[in-house]
């Protein structure tokens, strides 16, 4: 049953790093798009990993074992994501850094128009914002990003498949 759960983990992080790549690639695309079709395919493979893990353990399942199934899809999804991450930014992060320049003007603007930050903080802000996306495209804070998402996406899914699929064999005789 294990190995369904690392299958489903590795198809959701090759189909999340594939999107991740056509994003990085293109100039056309949105993030919130990007972010949002990664979301849904970790939540697609969940639902299938775990329908399939019933199926595999005779009709009935766990809350703990729908959990754990859940967390170990979104920790290998996550590990597959960072691997790829890693082997596109090798050797100096070039691959990212178009898209990078494009947050760093994005941020520059956000700021100036921003009426609650005062005029003399403006720069000081936009410096804070643009370490905090240079942070995101380097491998530790993108690794940190990736399996916190994963973790939390995974575990919020599995609670609420455990809710529909998952027997409580504590209270079954």
């Amino acid at each position: 049953m294990q190995k369904s759960s690392w299958i489903f983990g590795i198809l959701a992080g090759i189909l999340s790093a594939i999107l991740e790549y056509l994003f990085f690639k293109s100039s056309e695309s949105n993030a919130n798009t990007m972010f949002l079709s990664k979301i849904l395919i970790l939540t697609l493979c969940i639902v299938l990993g775990l329908i399939l893990a019933k199926k595999l353990l005779g009709g009935t399942i766990s809350i703990a074992r729908t959990i754990l199934t859940g967390g170990v899809i979104s920790i290998v999804r996550a590990i597959v994501m960072i691997i790829t991450f890693m082997l596109l930014y090798f050797p100096n992060g070039e691959f990212y850094q178009s898209k990078v320049e494009i947050a760093y003007k994005q941020a520059a603007k956000k700021v100036q128009q921003d009426d609650e930050i005062k005029p003399a903080d403006k720069a000081m802000e936009l410096e804070e914002i643009k370490s905090q996306i240079a942070a995101q495209y380097k491998p530790a804070g993108y690794a940190m990003m990736n399996i916190g998402s994963s973790l939390v996406t995974g575990l919020i899914v599995s609670i609420l498949m455990a809710a529909f699929i998952a027997s409580n064999m504590m209270y079954k005789q």
